[in-house]
C-alpha cells in the first residue's frame, strides 16, 4: 500500500473534501481524487460516497483511517528521531491558534522563529479555542495557543502571557463610563459564540462576580473577534473584547471602552500539546520559543 495514498486519504477523510484536501497535501484536486480511487481499486472497496459536492466515508474508510493513522504517526515520529539525532531543523510545522493569539500574537512571532529556522515552512491555523484544542487532541496540530482550558486528560497546558478583556461600546452611546454588575445585566451585550476562549473565560469570571449570563440581555452571538467589534461600531450592542483587539480602534475614536465594577477580566493564554506525543525537532523548537518568548509580546 503506497505511503502517499495513505496521506491523501487520511486528509480526505479529515477534511471531508476533495478540494480542502488538495491544498493541504499540496496537489491539485484531479490527483487527490486519483489517488483515492487507486486505492479503493487497490483494496476493492469504496471509501468515500460522492454526494454532489458532499462526500462521507464509508465504514470501511472510518476503520481503514484508524489504521492509517496510526501508520502516519509512526513514519513521523521515525523522520523526527531522524532529524534530531542530525540536529537539523527542517519541513512543515502545523500549529493552531484561537482568535486572539492566532491574530494579534502568533505572526510576529512565527516571523522570528522563522528567521532563526528558514528551512521550516509554517502552517497557521486560526480557530475557536475548542476547535484548536481538538485539533492538537486529533493530532492535526502539533501544538496550539488557547485563550481557556478545554478539560481533557490527553491535553497539557502551559501558561504563556497575560490577556484583559474590557467592555467596549459606540461612541455617544447613552449606557454610561462605566457599570456596575446590576446595570450590566440590563444593558445589549453581544458574545462570541460558545466554543470560543473568551466566551469560556468570560462566562466564568461574570459567574464569579456573581452574574449569570443567561439573565444577560445577549442579543447577538458572533464567530470572530472581527465580528465583535464590528458589531459594537455598529451599534448592534456592547461587546467584550481583548485589549489586543481594541487598540486602533480605541486610537481612532472608533470604540470607546466603558468601565466595569466588580468583575476581574483578566486571564492567560495557553500553550496546548498532547500528552505523550513525540513532538518534531521544529514542534520543539517552536515550544520552547514560545515558553522563553511569547511573555514579551
Amino acid at each position: 500500500m503506497d505511503l502517499r495514498r495513505l496521506q491523501v486519504f487520511a486528509k480526505v477523510y479529515e477534511k471531508r473534501s476533495f478540494s480542502r484536501a488538495a491544498e493541504e497535501v499540496y496537489l491539485s484536486q484531479p490527483t487527490v481524487s486519483g489517488h483515492i480511487k487507486s486505492l479503493e481499486e487497490e483494496l476493492g472497496v469504496q471509501l468515500f460516497d460522492r454526494l454532489g459536492r458532499e462526500i462521507l466515508p464509508t465504514k470501511a474508510a472510518e476503520l481503514l483511517y484508524v489504521h492509517a493513522r496510526d501508520i502516519l504517526m509512526r513514519v513521523e515520529d521515525a523522520q523526527h528521531s531522524v532529524d534530531a539525532f542530525l540536529g537539523r531543523l527542517r519541513g512543515d510545522l502545523v500549529v493552531g491558534g484561537s482568535t486572539i493569539p492566532g491574530q494579534y500574537v502568533l505572526p510576529s512571532f512565527i516571523g522570528r522563529f522563522r528567521l532563526l529556522h528558514p528551512e521550516v515552512r509554517i502552517t497557521l491555523h486560526i480557530g475557536d479555542t475548542r476547535q484548536v484544542a481538538d485539533a492538537v487532541l486529533s493530532g492535526e496540530l502539533e501544538a496550539g495557543v488557547v485563550g481557556a482550558v478545554v478539560e481533557e486528560e490527553r491535553l497539557a497546558y502551559s501558561s504563556l502571557m497575560e490577556d484583559e478583556l474590557a467592555l467596549a461600546g459606540w461612541p455617544g452611546h447613552h449606557f454610561g463610563d462605566s457599570l456596575d454588575m446590576a446595570e450590566l445585566k440590563r444593558v445589549p451585550v453581544v458574545f462570541r459564540e460558545p466554543g470560543s476562549g473568551t466566551r469560556m473565560f468570560l462566562s466564568k469570571a461574570l459567574k464569579k462576580a456573581g452574574v449569570d449570563p443567561a439573565d444577560m440581555n445577549i442579543v447577538a452571538q458572533m464567530g470572530s473577534t472581527m465580528a465583535v467589534l464590528n458589531s459594537v461600531r455598529s451599534q448592534v450592542g456592547l461587546g467584550f473584547l481583548s485589549r489586543r483587539a481594541m487598540v486602533e480602534e480605541l486610537e481612532a475614536g472608533k470604540v470607546v471602552e466603558v468601565g466595569l465594577n466588580g468583575i476581574q477580566l483578566k486571564r492567560q493564554f495557553y500553550l496546548v500539546t498532547r500528552k505523550k506525543r513525540t513532538h518534531s525537532p521544529a514542534s520543539q523548537a517552536f515550544m520552547a520559543l514560545c515558553m522563553a518568548g511569547l511573555e514579551e509580546e
